[in-house]
């Protein structure tokens, strides 16, 4: 299977389970961007993980750097292994 077709299913699933919504479209690549509902922690534990590690250590650079607007991508990293 590839991993566009992998990666469409997830979401899929994802958004048929109510763990992401769909919120915007980025206008620079045209990529839908999701945001995350409280179901995503039963839903897909790992994912949350990643998000929340990855959330953690924006937090702390922006601390440094000012605030910013996040958004969120999914890419490979949550479709492999």
């Amino acid at each position: 299977m590839n991993n566009d077709i992998k990666k469409s299913a997830f979401l899929e699933h994802l958004l048929l389970m109510g763990a992401i919504e769909m919120d915007s479209i980025d206008s620079n690549t045209g990529e839908m961007i999701y945001s995350i509902t409280d179901k995503l922690e039963e839903v897909s534990p790992r994912m949350y993980q990643i998000l929340s590690e990855d959330f953690n250590a924006k937090m702390y650079e922006m601390i440094y750097t000012g605030p910013k607007v996040m958004k969120w991508k999914f890419d490979a990293e949550f479709f492999n292994g």
